[in-house]
């Protein structure tokens, strides 16, 4: 882990009010990204260890990769709604192609269900917004945002235009290192003052969901259920038997994951045991025929689990950090415990290249890298280093 200071204003999007020298700044600074991605995409990978598992490598990603930091206006809206809630809010996101060229794994796109379309369009009748955007939150199909009516910033508005943006990318990097992807299926209520509506996921806006990966990213690009569980009678025993696909067939590859609520996860698997014909995996109780991914956020406090699932087979997403706590003390030790449980997806507000308006100073990485053999779950080879994209 480093702690280093990084000037990385000039990846975020324009802001209003950003002068066009700016502008101009950012635009160079996020090409420099790209060219930094795929330079060290061509020469170095963690896939180059072909033999190893899916579940055999530590990656680093980011939470709620949609996000921007918060723009001018969201930040007013939140200070004015509840200022204790700033702190935690504090953060964001570059857009999403330039986490990818930093050489981040895992990341994570809140869906909120939309099944008529409008329920998220206010904002864009009365700020000028063009029509096409308009139009587009108008269609039926889930939308992307964190608060309704109160933190709506988005580097994709829906989840048709988050899931193209990875397949533009895929397409232009071939070969590039397996991506996941978590999904967090968010039932929305009633915000006072700002949102007077409320919305769920039922069967048919989750079935929405598999649709729009297996129509934009294609099925051939996704590491399904299927596909590990293969002849075996359920997902669980196809995992703790090793049945993950090998870091070589997985490349140029997604794996989603539904990060749901509990009612979603048991309406997701109905009519589906063990996942049959659904494009995405999900958090099931290990003793289930489903189970093949866990959240375990703090391992601080659960390492013992965490260990003993991934010693098991299993795929363990934690994080490094919350609500900028970790950032703002300098407090390495939930990133350290994180590592050391052998959790294969680390998740971080924080990673090298991540907006830094507040002057924090603080980045987190694994141990220079954003991707390395596991130590707890991999047969790691002494002569590979870790290495990153």
């Amino acid at each position: 882990m480093r702690f280093k200071s990084v000037a990385t204003l000039l990846v975020m999007p324009a802001q209003p009010g950003m002068t066009s020298k700016r502008l101009r700044h950012a635009a160079i600074a996020a090409l420099l990204l790209v060219l930094v991605g795929a330079s060290a995409s061509a020469s170095t990978s963690v896939a180059e260890t072909a033999s190893l598992h899916l579940n055999q490598v530590q990656v680093l990603g980011s939470h709620n990769s949609y996000r921007p930091y918060p723009s001018p206006q969201t930040q007013a809206r939140i200070l004015a709604n509840d200022p204790q809630d700033w702190p935690a809010l504090a953060y964001g996101n570059p857009p999403l192609e330039s986490q990818l060229a930093l050489g981040l794994h895992q990341l994570e796109i809140d869906v909120s269900a939309d099944p008529n379309g409008g329920l998220y369009a206010d904002p864009y009748k009365h700020n000028q917004a063009p029509q096409a955007l308009l139009t587009q939150m108008l269609l039926p199909g889930a939308k992307v945002l964190h608060i309704p009516g109160l933190d709506v910033d988005s580097h994709c508005r829906t989840f048709p235009e988050c899931l193209a943006i990875f397949a533009r990318w895929s397409d232009h990097h071939p070969g590039h290192d397996p991506i996941m992807i978590l999904v967090n299926s968010v039932d929305q209520s009633a915000v006072k003052g700002l949102w007077p509506h409320h919305s769920a996921f039922d069967r048919a806006s989750l079935d929405a969901l598999d649709a729009d990966i297996a129509h934009i990213i294609g099925r051939a690009r996704v590491i399904t259920p299927d596909e590990v569980r293969g002849d075996h009678a359920t997902l669980r025993e196809a995992v703790l038997a090793g049945a993950w696909p090998t870091l070589a067939k997985a490349r140029g590859r997604f794996l989603f994951v539904l990060d749901g609520s509990p009612e979603h996860e048991r309406i997701y698997r109905q009519d589906h045991p063990a996942l049959k014909g659904r494009m995405m995996f999900g958090w099931y109780d290990e003793q289930t025929p489903e189970a093949a991914v866990f959240s375990i956020p703090n391992a601080l406090e659960e390492q013992a689990r965490i260990q003993r699932l991934v010693g098991m087979g299993f795929i363990v997403r934690t994080r490094a950090d919350e609500d900028g706590v970790e950032a703002r003390a300098h407090d390495d030790r939930r990133l350290r415990a994180a590592i050391a449980s052998g959790a294969q997806w680390i998740s971080t507000d924080y990673y090298p290249g991540v907006p830094d308006p507040q002057g924090l100073g603080y980045t987190v990485d694994l141990d220079g890298s954003t991707s390395r053999c596991d130590q707890v779950a991999g047969h790691c080879p002494p002569s590979t280093p870790p290495s990153s994209r």
